[in-house]
C-alpha cells in the first residue's frame, strides 16, 4: 500500500509535539513546592495559594538561581495553620577581656593615678610605678629651763619619691629641707641629723628576699626600723635612739625579708658604721643583723602580731668619727662628746676608736587590735679616743682612750580608743610599698593613748682622768612618758607627749643637770603629714 505524504508528516508532528509537552512540564516542575533541594533549607517566606497567578519565568541554570526563592503552599489550609515557634539561638560567648583589666576578680580597668596604703602613679602596662611623697613635722618644744629654748620648730621637711621599675626593682629617694641647729648653738637635735632614706633594691621573690644597697634605718632594735612617721610616741625611746643607734640610718648593703607566710623576718647587711656620711670615714665595716619570729602571724586570734627578736652590732673603728651626742627627746644632752679642758685650755672630742659591739632583745605583744604591750633592751660597749680637736690638715693628736659601756630599756603600753593598729603598717619592717591596698583605712579617724618608762645608764671610764672629759663616771636617766595621738588614717597626726626625766649619777655633767634640777620636765606637741 502506497505511503501518502501527508501521512508522513503527521507522523513526525507528533512525536515533536510531545517532546515539547515533556520540555514544558519539566520547566514546571522546577517550580513545584513539593520538590525541595535536601542541601537548601526551606525559606522563612509567606505561602502563597496556589490561586494566585504567579509570573511566568524562563528557566536558569541552578548555580545563578537566587539564594531566597518564594516557597508555595500545598493547600490554601496548610497555608492558614500557624507555624511552630523557631527554637531560641544560643547566646554568643562573652567577648575576651581587654588587655588592661586586672586579674580575675579585679572587674576595673588598671588605673593610672590612684591611693592604695600612699599615693601611686603608674603606667597603662604597669611597667612602671612611682609613689610620689612628703613629710612634714612641725615640732613644739616647752621647758620651765631657759636651756635649750621653748618654741616651734620643722623637724622634717621631706621630699619623696619611690616607686618600681618593672617587677623587681625599687628604689626610695628623698631629700630633707628642714634646718640643723647651727654651729656653736646650745640647741642639740635628738637625733644626729635629719637624715632621709635613699636606696635601691632588688626583690626577686616578692617579699622574702629584698637585697637594698645606698642609706636607711640601719637593723638594730624594732623601733628604729620603724619609720618615724608612724611611732607610737614623737621622739624615738632613749634606749634606741641615745644608746642603741644614735645616728638612726647607715650606709650600706643589706638584705631582709618575711619567710613562712610571715612567721620569720630576718635582716643583716655590711654598713659603713659612720651614719649618714658620703663616704666611709675610717675605712671599715661594721656587720649588723636583726632577726624575729612572729610564731601566730598566719592565725587570727589576738596574738597575731607578737613578736620576738634579737639584734647585734659588731665593727671596729680607726679614728673614727665624733661619737654622736645622747639628749632627751626635747634636745637636753647629758652625753656631751666635746668639752674644753680649764688648764690649759685645750679642745677635745671623743672619737669613735676601737672596738663596738652591741645586743639587743625585744618583745612585742598586741592584745588583740586595740591594747598591746612592747618591751626593748639594748647593751653596747665602745672605744672612743680622747683628742685633740684636729683643725686644718694636723694630724689627730690622741690625749687619752676611754670606753663607753651602756645599758638601757624601755616598756611600753598602747591603747586605741577609736580606731586600732591595723591603720598603719606593722612596726619594725619598712617593706618596699606596693599598690596591693594592704591598708583600707587610710582616712579613718583613731584616737591612740600610750604610756612608756625607760631607764638609762652610761659607764665611761678613761686612762687619763686630767683631761677632764664630762661624760667620764655613771650617767643615769630615768625617763616617763605619756602621749595621745590623735590619727588620720596613716596619713596625718597629731600627738601630744608630756616627759620627764630623773636624773642621777657621778657624771659631771649629770651633777650639773641635778644641780639645777632633779626632775626635768618637757611638753611636746607635733602637727605631721605624711604621703
Amino acid at each position: 500500500m502506497p505511503v501518502r505524504p501527508y501521512s508522513v508528516g503527521f507522523s513526525l508532528i507528533i512525536p515533536l509535539l510531545a517532546l515539547l509537552a515533556a520540555g514544558r512540564a519539566t520547566a514546571a516542575g522546577r517550580d513545584d513546592p513539593t520538590e525541595v533541594d535536601e542541601e537548601t533549607p526551606p525559606p522563612k517566606t509567606k505561602a502563597k495559594s496556589k490561586t494566585e497567578p504567579r509570573p511566568k519565568a524562563e528557566p536558569k541554570p541552578k548555580a545563578e538561581q537566587e539564594p531566597k526563592v518564594e516557597v508555595q503552599s500545598e493547600s490554601e489550609t496548610e497555608a492558614a495553620m500557624p507555624r511552630p515557634p523557631e527554637e531560641p539561638k544560643p547566646e554568643a560567648a562573652p567577648p575576651e577581656p581587654a588587655t588592661d583589666i586586672e586579674a580575675p576578680g579585679a572587674g576595673r580597668a588598671l588605673e593610672t593615678v590612684g591611693f592604695s596604703d600612699r599615693l601611686f602613679v603608674r603606667s597603662p602596662g604597669d611597667e612602671v610605678v612611682l609613689f610620689p611623697g612628703g613629710r612634714v613635722q612641725i615640732d613644739g618644744a616647752a621647758f620651765p629651763r631657759q636651756t635649750p629654748k621653748s618654741g616651734i620648730y620643722v623637724r622634717r621637711a621631706r621630699l619623696e619619691l619611690a616607686g618600681w621599675l618593672g617587677r623587681i626593682f625599687y628604689f626610695d629617694a628623698s631629700a630633707d629641707f628642714a634646718p640643723s641647729p647651727p654651729a656653736g648653738s646650745d640647741a642639740v637635735a635628738p637625733s644626729a641629723l635629719p637624715a632621709t632614706d635613699n636606696y635601691v633594691a632588688l626583690a626577686p621573690f616578692g617579699e622574702s628576699f629584698i637585697l637594698q644597697a645606698g642609706q636607711f634605718d640601719a637593723p638594730f632594735t624594732l623601733e628604729n626600723r620603724t619609720s618615724d612617721a608612724y611611732t607610737t610616741f614623737i621622739e624615738r625611746s632613749l634606749t634606741v635612739r641615745a644608746v642603741g643607734v644614735p645616728r638612726n640610718k647607715e650606709v650600706g648593703v643589706m638584705a631582709h625579708g618575711l619567710l613562712g607566710g610571715g612567721l620569720f623576718y630576718y635582716s643583716a647587711g655590711a654598713f659603713n658604721g659612720d651614719g649618714p656620711d658620703f663616704r666611709n670615714f675610717d675605712n671599715q665595716i661594721d656587720a649588723i643583723g636583726r632577726a624575729t619570729v612572729s610564731p601566730f602571724a598566719r592565725g587570727e586570734g589576738i596574738f597575731r602580731r607578737l613578736t620576738l627578736g634579737g639584734s647585734a652590732w659588731y665593727g671596729r673603728h680607726v679614728l673614727g668619727p665624733v661619737f654622736p651626742p645622747q639628749a632627751t627627746a626635747g634636745g637636753v644632752p647629758f652625753v656631751v662628746p666635746t668639752w674644753t679642758s680649764a688648764q690649759p685650755p685645750v679642745n677635745y672630742e671623743l672619737r669613735e676608736n676601737g672596738t663596738v659591739a652591741a645586743f639587743a632583745g625585744e618583745l612585742s605583744i598586741p592584745f588583740g587590735t586595740h591594747v598591746g604591750l612592747r618591751v626593748e633592751g639594748v647593751f653596747k660597749q665602745q672605744q672612743l679616743a680622747e683628742a685633740v680637736v684636729a683643725t686644718g690638715n694636723a694630724p689627730i693628736d690622741v690625749r687619752g682612750n676611754a670606753t663607753l659601756t651602756g645599758r638601757a630599756a624601755y616598756g611600753e603600753l598602747w591603747l586605741w580608743l577609736a580606731g586600732d593598729e591595723r591603720m598603719l603598717p606593722a612596726p619594725g619592717l619598712e617593706l618596699p610599698s606596693r599598690v596591693d591596698r594592704r591598708y583600707r583605712r587610710a582616712f579613718e579617724d583613731g584616737l591612740q593613748l600610750a604610756l612608756r618608762g625607760e631607764y638609762v645608764q652610761d659607764d665611761v671610764t678613761t686612762n687619763n682622768a686630767m683631761l677632764g672629759d664630762p661624760a667620764r663616771a655613771t650617767t643615769r636617766v630615768i625617763s616617763g612618758v605619756v602621749g595621745a595621738n590623735y590619727w588620720r588614717g596613716s596619713l596625718a597626726r597629731i600627738s601630744i607627749n608630756y616627759v620627764v626625766n630623773v636624773w642621777s649619777g657621778t657624771s659631771e655633767t649629770v651633777n650639773a643637770l641635778h644641780a639645777e634640777s632633779q626632775f626635768e620636765h618637757e611638753l611636746m606637741l607635733r602637727f605631721a603629714i605624711s604621703l
